[in-house]
């Protein structure tokens, strides 16, 4: 509860008890007064011919002690219909602001896809041309180079620029795949797995179930980028050789679990993660989704990307 409501929901137990006290007064200098009146009726002998009126003092008494209740409920309904406005005010301003920071979610999802084709695009048709051409001046130098020394530094210079220029092909790749863009984000992912076991001998395991197709086109993304960081940190933390991708259904949602044969770890309770976990983390959140881990020394280590926010009605029978 923050500061201004428990200073709000004081305000209103104090009023309230202020009233209680208030009618209680009220109720019992009623009765108090009716009690005189009854002792007055039988000592002033000018009363005596209202005796007959003995329920005088029931009457008044009810009468008192009813208004003072009414009073005191009409001012608890009025206090209790303020507080309901304010708090339906308060939730729709939260959903006003939940709506918004979705919509930013989403704004910046789509910035972010097309900061990273842009630069792919750049690194392509600038730096990897720019590459490509010094390559080529390169090797024109070496058929001209008579001197040893200089030959040397020359081919050094042009093994460099093939090098600089696999790089700027290999970064292009991981920015902007063009594969995720053609094809879909399973066979990305099914086409990352191949590329790692060819890179780095480890075996693959990849379960294309019709799943992965219930996936919005606008997560595409950051589940590709996310899959793609999590295999990388288990060739490269874990020592894996065989890394396993699938999709399965779970509570209305789709769970995408990227599983190793690893050395694994003891997750450490308040252990602050890696620049990559938490990266995974920051575009799982923009889509509403979370990263959980499980793992034990030398067990293994399985990610799970859980997209609760997936429709379950979209998402197709795993046996089709």
């Amino acid at each position: 509860m923050s500061r201004g409501a428990e200073s709000g929901e004081r305000a209103r137990s104090s009023r309230a008890t202020r009233d209680a006290w208030f009618a209680g007064i009220v109720v019992l200098c009623g009765g108090l007064l009716c009690v005189g009146t009854d002792r007055a009726e039988h000592i002033t002998a000018t009363m005596l011919r209202w005796e007959w009126l003995q329920l005088d003092d029931l009457l008044l008494t009810s009468f008192i002690a009813i208004s003072a209740l009414t009073w005191f409920a009409t001012r608890r309904w009025n206090d209790a219909h303020r507080a309901l406005a304010l708090q339906l005010a308060s939730e729709r301003e939260k959903a006003k602001y939940v709506a918004k920071l979705e919509e930013l979610s989403a704004q910046l999802l789509q910035t972010e896809q097309a900061e990273r084709a842009r630069i792919g695009e750049l690194l392509h048709d600038d730096v990897g041309q720019t590459l490509y051409a010094c390559r080529l001046q390169l090797e024109r130098a070496l058929c001209r180079a008579h001197d040893p020394t200089l030959r040397a530094l020359v081919t050094e210079a042009h093994t460099l620029a093939g090098d600089a220029m696999s790089s700027t092909r290999e970064l292009t790749t991981r920015i902007s795949p063009p594969v995720l863009h053609d094809l879909g984000l399973a066979e990305a992912v099914e086409w990352l797995l191949a590329r790692t076991e060819e890179r780095f001998g480890v075996q693959t395991r990849f379960e294309s179930a019709g799943l992965w197709n219930a996936i919005p086109n606008s997560w595409h993304e950051p589940v590709f980028h996310s899959v793609s960081e999590l295999i990388t940190n288990a060739i490269k933390h874990a020592q894996a050789t065989c890394i396993g991708v699938s999709a399965q259904e779970r509570d209305g949602g789709i769970e995408l679990r990227v599983q190793d044969d690893g050395r694994g770890f003891a997750p450490v309770r308040g252990e602050t993660r890696g620049f990559g976990l938490f990266s995974i983390e920051q575009r799982m959140s923009r889509i509403g989704a979370q990263l959980r881990i499980e793992s034990a020394n030398q067990r293994g280590t399985c990610a799970v990307l859980q997209l609760k926010a997936a429709d379950s009605a979209s998402i197709p029978d795993a046996a089709q």
